[in-house]
């Protein structure tokens, strides 16, 4: 609509489907925390780049660090058992690049050089009422999990007190004419492909 030809829009598996030595620079936005297998994307990601290219990449930092979601997994762990070990994840998830340490070696492993990270602590709006927060609080993240895992019968007999909990809970954030915010803290971490 804009008139560019230059912008292109694919979907397809980092890990496979990306081209080789072709851009100066590659950005991934909350993405590569749910890559299956993390090492194998990052490193494909780094060979789409030109020799010298940047990359950055944004993810959340530790559960700890993310209280609207930490809690609604407390809150429905107080009502629910916990997943066992077959239980039906959606993979990696939204944390599992929350520990720089780990990260840093992951980069590497990729063969990413001058790798930094950047931590950054913002308020997000995670709903416009208690209601949407608890509906997304329970549909996905980590509490959502929990719910899901209890199964139907259990999680759906739990629902109004783990509801009650929630709903006081997100009353007690930030709250302003547009919605309800929780405090987050997330990774910028960059790279270079070696030149």
């Amino acid at each position: 609509a804009g008139g560019l030809l230059n912008a292109e829009f694919s979907r397809g598996d980092a890990e496979v489907a990306l081209p080789e030595n072709e851009f100066d620079y590659v950005v991934a936005r909350f993405g590569t925390m749910f890559f299956t297998n993390p090492v194998a994307a990052l490193r494909r990601m780094r060979v789409a780049l030109k020799p010298g290219g940047q990359m950055t990449h944004i993810v959340w930092r530790r559960r700890e660090d993310n209280p609207a979601w930490q809690e609604a997994k407390n809150i429905t762990l107080r009502h629910l058992p916990a997943p066992g070990e077959d239980a039906d994840t959606c993979g990696p998830g939204p944390f599992s690049m929350g520990n720089q340490e780990m990260v840093g070696l992951m980069m590497k492993s990729a063969g990413y050089e001058d790798v930094t990270f950047t931590r950054v602590d913002e308020k997000i709006m995670v709903g416009t009422t208690p209601e949407e927060c608890i509906e997304f609080a329970l549909a996905i993240g980590p509490g959502g999990e929990v719910f899901r895992e209890a199964g139907e019968k259990l999680a759906e007999a739990k629902r109004p007190e783990i509801e009650s909990e929630m709903r006081s809970f997100f009353e007690n954030q930030e709250r302003d004419e547009n919605g309800i915010w929780a405090p987050t803290s997330s990774w910028v971490i960059t790279a270079r492909n070696p030149a």
